[in-house]
């Protein structure tokens, strides 16, 4: 009986080291287990942050690009009232010089053609440069259009 006891309080010394054993590995687990946690939330906490301003900085960058597009059309039309001014201005002197037109001499009349000519000859190099810039600025349009993810 004595051995007995003897083998019966060794086994429970053992299983009481083993359970030890496993409560210190249990709670060294827990605690890295925390601490990955706690990493995890932080990582998390920073990219949020990161997200945050980064959309702050995307949001005022959209911002000043509106306010620029604003005064960008303000001047647009400010520019195309006053070519408008310009042409009617011009409209109404080809219409005064048609008018006296009968009335001029033939030198005038040649004179007068060969202006025209000149001046219509640059309205239409105008158009052209025009025409190509709009052009490209089309061509430009559609590949950042193309090229957003």
């Amino acid at each position: 009986m004595a051995v007995f006891l003897l083998l019966a309080l060794i086994g429970f010394g053992v299983q009481t080291w083993r359970v030890s054993a496993w409560q210190d590995d249990y709670a060294l687990l827990d605690a890295k287990y925390k601490t990955d946690v706690a990493k995890a939330e932080a990582l998390t906490e920073k990219a949020k942050a990161d997200a945050v301003a980064k959309e702050k900085q995307w949001s005022e960058k959209l911002l000043k690009a509106e306010i620029q597009h604003r005064e960008d059309i303000k001047q647009i039309i400010a520019d195309s009232n006053s070519a408008k001014s310009a042409i009617d201005r011009l409209s109404k002197q080809i219409d005064t010089a048609s008018n006296r037109m009968s009335t001029a001499t033939r030198e005038t009349i040649i004179e007068y053609a060969s202006a025209s000519s000149v001046v219509l000859e640059k309205c239409v190099n105008e158009y052209r440069t025009v025409a190509q810039r709009a052009d490209e600025h089309a061509a430009d349009a559609k590949r950042l259009s193309d090229a957003w993810p």
